[in-house]
């Protein structure tokens, strides 16, 4: 994922051999991918199309997009998660562009008709400036596919305390409360670069058999997809 605070960059670092093990650290991004790219595929027609996605870290996510015909780039800030990213995709023969660096400052991205940026945005510093960059690099009637942490109680129980330390289910320090942000927030951001929110779902978390579902409940976490 595509980091601004150099702790957390570390912490993903840490874990960026992991990325492939589906009982590992990362196992319930491999459960949600599969609800993610059905959230992705039921609001657009992605063959063919130039997609972004920010935060690849080991590449989960672009892999599916591209095997569905997507011309797809990959940007991460954690060099071992790309150096993973591209490992992967080569095994598996898929052409995937994959960068190292932050979004914030790669200046020669090109135009995309789709951003993808899934539990990302909490981690960096200033959303502002990546809803910013994110306009810069997209044109009228391009897409962008979100996923974050909305900002209450709520979320500070479940999305922290229980996540990291009670059901171990993601690493200790992954989040931090304050950068996670409400959707209000973060449609007050995308209007000012001409996105208009479409549709926002809730995620919904079975720790049972750790399983997610859309739901309507958005006060934890929660999909947006929005349209220029």
């Amino acid at each position: 994922m595509t980091k601004n605070n150099n702790n957390q960059e570390d912490l993903f670092d840490e874990y960026a051999y992991d990325w492939w093990n589906k009982t590992g650290n990362y196992k319930l991004l491999h459960k949600l991918n599969p609800l993610r790219l059905e959230y992705i595929l039921s609001r657009l027609e992605i063959k063919n199309k130039k997609i972004l996605d920010i935060g690849c870290g080991g590449g989960i996510l672009s892999e599916e997009l591209s095997k569905m015909g997507a011309k797809v780039t990959g940007i991460d800030s954690s060099k071992k998660s790309i150096n993973i990213a591209k490992k992967h995709a080569k095994e598996q023969d898929l052409e995937i562009e994959y960068i190292n660096g932050s979004i914030l400052d790669v200046s020669s991205l090109g135009n995309f008709d789709c951003v993808v940026c899934f539990e990302m945005i909490e981690h960096i510093h200033d959303p502002k400036k990546l809803i910013e960059k994110i306009g810069t690099i997209t044109q009228k009637k391009s897409h962008l596919f979100m996923s974050t942490i909305n900002r209450n109680l709520k979320s500070f129980v479940f999305a922290k305390i229980f996540a990291e330390y009670i059901l171990n289910v993601v690493p200790r320090g992954t989040h931090q409360y304050a950068k996670f942000i409400t959707p209000y927030e973060l449609n007050n951001m995308l209007e000012q670069h001409n996105f208009n929110i479409s549709s926002i779902d809730g995620i919904l978390f079975n720790p049972i058999n750790e399983s997610f579902t859309l739901g309507n409940d958005t006060e934890v976490n929660y999909f947006l997809h929005a349209e220029k």
